[in-house]
């Protein structure tokens, strides 16, 4: 499993060799770093080839339709470690993935790059680009082949709005009679183009100021994890009573249901959240997450609530599972917003496997469906989409990943 992370953009010019694009963010990141000794540094890397095809014309969480894509789940990604000094340490990872704000291009970006110092055995301290450590999957949420589903649940893997930031970062751990008790705090900031939509231009750069505190509890395999985060977000260009962008003019939301329109003192984004994963004597595996989101000093406000639940027992090589997910605004935004796409109400049911070919590779193939209610801001309306509500969407997935 890769080491807690960190994310941070890089040029976003057009290179024409991607490869040779991933190899020099690499060497820039660690030409910043004091010198070491060869024997200090250690490398591993991680890669995803995924295709997933849906059975509707309109897109699905960005890029899927009945055409088809490698876009959705494709990444490539390497990671180098520096042991600097007993105490110290540095790390920089950097993937070539889809952009996170043009749904056009791919960009090669540097996801960590940061310092430890540890304290103690109990206590680390972490500074520069970091991963927001809030739910149970998010050290190796880009590791496809660290875990057997083939996509980590959108219902509530995208509540947070920003998984990363420049900042810092404490960790504490207390070992009990039985299991280990974990404390994790954080702050820092995140500046990013705001997602252009497919025939819409990008309404400008978002600027957020996070923070946040998680408590984890862990007995052998089994985890239990709960948090909190704050965010203050501010779009650049978005003044005291403007409205929110709505999909079909080719607008952004922040995270699904969060509209970009705000009052002169940011949206103000309240994520808490709740995970388990345990494992049981029979071979019976249950994860599940829950996240509540509340968004106050936006023009229309919508708070939501996002749940899976996913079992999963392995047999042989073969872990077949199933998910059921579900993302659902709050009443009063669903009858506010109608069908206009700004809010949610859609649940899903996934079935599917993984295969493990060794330790460190995977092959998954999934059937998910996705039933639509009132409304869905992960379908995007820009693209003519026009009025999608109660119909089903069938998604079909295959992916092979590998980690070294």
């Amino acid at each position: 499993m890769m080491k807690s992370p960190t994310s941070q953009a890089v040029s976003r010019s057009r290179w024409s060799q991607p490869a040779l694009r991933l190899a020099l963010v690499l060497g820039a990141g660690l030409g910043s770093l004091p010198a070491v000794h060869a024997a200090d540094l250690s490398w591993s890397g991680f890669a995803t080839a995924g295709y997933a095809i849906s059975d509707r014309s309109y897109t699905y969480e960005r890029y899927v339709d009945r055409s088809g894509t490698f876009r959705r789940d494709s990444l490539a990604g390497a990671q180098l470690v520096a042991e600097l000094a007993p105490r110290w340490s540095a790390t920089v990872q950097a993937t070539m993935a889809p952009s996170v704000s043009d749904d056009q291009r791919w960009d090669t970006r540097l996801q960590w790059a940061f310092l430890s110092y540890r304290l103690s055995n109990d206590t680390l301290l972490r500074a520069g680009k970091l991963r927001m450590p809030m739910y149970l999957f998010s050290e190796n949420m880009q590791v496809g082949a660290s875990y057997d589903v083939m996509h980590l649940p959108t219902e509530v893997y995208s509540t947070a709005p920003t998984n990363d930031y420049t900042g810092f970062a404490f960790s504490r751990n207390w070992s009990l009679a039985a299991g280990e008790l974990g404390l994790e705090a954080y702050a820092g900031r995140t500046s990013l183009t705001a997602r252009a939509q497919q025939g819409g231009a990008s309404p400008g750069e978002l600027h957020t100021r996070s923070g946040g505190v998680v408590l984890a509890y862990r007995h052998e395999d089994d985890v239990w994890r709960m948090g909190w985060q704050r965010s203050r977000i501010r779009v650049d260009g978005m003044g005291q009573g403007a409205g929110p962008l709505e999909p079909q003019q080719g607008g952004s939301d922040i995270a699904p249901g969060v509209p970009l329109g705000a009052d002169s003192d940011g949206i103000d984004t309240r994520v808490a959240l709740l995970g388990a994963d345990l494992h049981f004597d029979s071979g019976l595996r249950v994860v599940s997450e829950y996240a509540w989101r509340h968004a106050a000093n936006a023009v229309t406000p919508k708070n939501s609530q996002g749940a899976y639940l996913t079992l999963l027992r392995p047999v042989g090589k073969w872990t077949p599972y199933v998910t059921l997910a579900r993302l659902l605004s709050e009443r009063a935004a669903r009858v506010a917003e109608g069908t206009r796409g700004g809010v949610d109400d859609q649940r899903s049911l996934s079935l599917g496997s993984s295969y493990s070919l060794s330790t460190n590779s995977k092959f998954k193939l999934e059937w998910m469906q996705v039933h639509i209610g009132t409304s869905s801001s992960l379908i995007d309306h820009s693209a003519g989409a026009g009025v999608v509500q109660h119909q089903n969407l069938n998604v079909l997935s295959a992916s092979y990943s590998v980690a070294y």
